[in-house]
């Protein structure tokens, strides 16, 4: 089986038993997943290339020094817990820019927000949404949306096929607008 073959689960499993292969194999997964999430989504005052880079470093180094305590018994669960990680280290990356004698003032609310034009909102709405589904259903939301997985990546990893993926999207969407709905 080659390694484009392997469920991120799988890969998670051989890390946790110590096989290195295993682990070159999912940094090379996750690392550019990471780099679309982070896309348009750093905020102005830490958009160099570079800390980019840095901040998505430093969230795939957590993130595999804690995958002993990482438990992810449902499919597509690990793509929440990379969202978490890499928000949460942007968080820490604009309070260290804050703090920074040099740093130019910056609403806080405003830097975790996506750095393209979002309204707060809608913003709030879409957290709102995911944060009411259940983890797999979140999960596909996440692979979709938030690292840019293609439906045929999505099914290899939840081990179905492409139009399933789809059609389960379309009903986690559904829900999602109900949410929006429900919360105006």
């Amino acid at each position: 089986m080659s390694a484009s073959n392997l469920t991120t689960a799988f890969l998670l499993d051989q890390v946790r038993a110590g096989d290195r292969a295993a682990k070159a194999q999912l940094v090379a997964r996750i690392d550019p997943l990471l780099q679309r999430f982070a896309r348009g989504r750093v905020p102005q005052m830490l958009r160099h290339q570079q800390d980019t880079s840095d901040l998505i470093q430093l969230t795939g180094m957590r993130v595999l020094e804690r995958l002993p305590e990482i438990r992810v018994d449902e499919k597509g669960a690990f793509f929440a817990y990379l969202r978490v990680a890499l928000v949460n280290a942007l968080r820490e990356t604009i309070r260290r820019q804050q703090r920074s004698p040099f740093a130019a003032s910056a609403d806080p609310i405003e830097a975790e927000l996506p750095a393209a034009n979002v309204d707060l909102d809608d913003w709030l709405s879409w957290e709102q949404a995911l944060a009411s589904m259940d983890t797999q259903l979140r999960g596909l939301v996440l692979m979709r949306f938030e690292f840019g997985m293609s439906f045929q990546e999505i099914a290899d990893e939840l081990g179905e096929r492409p139009d399933g993926v789809r059609m389960k999207l379309n009903r986690a969407l559904a829900k999602m607008a109900q949410v929006a709905l429900v919360a105006e």
